[in-house]
């Protein structure tokens, strides 16, 4: 596979002139360790300031406000994965608009949560915008550090399954472990659910119609556009169908194969001011 170009390269620079931004959070705009680059901050911020600037993330929708509002950003967020789409809250504090929420059924979630069980990997789903787990493991506690988000400890999953979840997902911190869990969470639900990654220790299992991609559709036809019209910069599996619907596509350099497959040209990671380059480059930041 041909590495595509960099981004500060001329040869590089897109013909067209974006409409839109769709940015994901970690691993693009702020790094594992939970930073935002003030000069990213502010290059986002500007952009934000002449075109719709869409966040389309993993994240519980808590879990992504505070990063949107230190963004700038005004348009309603996408979060895991693509299952959710949520309006910012009113400056009258009023709670954001519910937009739109695909559930992964039952039916596929219980058969995540027992093969999770068999090998022995930390499962969790989300309900209400909480993070329900059913043990009180190390990896419950990274993804709470990551997130955020406090994890509530309740006595079974499996039951709480048939409610429905958002999402579900595993938290896996050996990197081998993680890339045996995702071939077996997508064998184990081929055709009934869609297994997708996003840092680098989750498995994110969802409903088979959630993507970015179609989220961000939504979002981009409250505004009278399309991805067609817009740039979007991502990092990781989950951002694929979003790199290959926008208009023009930036994977951070540092991404597995099928993400740079899916781009136009790279950035740097997030601790090195990738976004903020894109933006610049672009004349948005």
């Amino acid at each position: 596979m041909t590495t595509p170009p960099d981004i500060r390269t001329a040869s590089a620079r897109p013909a067209f002139v974006p409409r839109a931004l769709l940015i994901d959070l970690d691993g693009t705009t702020i790094d594992y360790r939970q930073e935002l680059l003030p000069r990213v901050r502010d290059a986002v911020r500007a952009a934000a300031r002449s075109i719709p600037v869409i966040v389309a993330t993993g994240r519980m929708y808590r879990s992504a406000l505070p990063w949107a509002l230190e963004l700038g950003v005004d348009q309603p967020l996408v979060c895991y994965q693509g299952a959710m789409v949520r309006g910012m809250p009113g400056n009258d504090g009023a709670a954001g608009e519910h937009i739109y929420e695909r559930e992964l059924r039952p039916e596929p979630a219980r058969r995540a949560l027992r093969l999770a069980r068999r090998e022995g990997w930390h499962f969790q789903a989300y309900q209400d915008d909480e993070l329900l787990c059913d043990q009180d493991r190390p990896e419950a506690h990274l993804y709470s550090s990551i997130s955020g988000v406090p994890f509530r400890l309740v006595d079974d999953l499996e039951p709480l399954l048939a409610l429905g979840t958002t999402k579900a997902a595993c938290v896996i911190e050996d990197p081998i472990e993680v890339d045996r869990a995702s071939v077996l969470m997508t064998s184990e639900l081929a055709g009934v659910a869609r297994v997708t990654r996003s840092n680098p220790e989750f498995v994110e299992i969802l409903d088979l119609a959630v993507s970015k991609a179609a989220a961000c559709e939504i979002v981009c036809a409250r505004f009278g556009s399309t991805l067609a019209d817009a740039v979007a910069i991502g990092d990781a599996p989950n951002d694929v169908e979003l790199l290959d619907a926008a208009g023009f596509a930036v994977a951070v350099a540092s991404s597995r194969p099928e993400v740079l497959a899916a781009a136009d040209a790279t950035c740097a990671r997030p601790e090195d001011g990738g976004v903020a380059d894109v933006l610049r480059a672009l004349g948005l930041g």
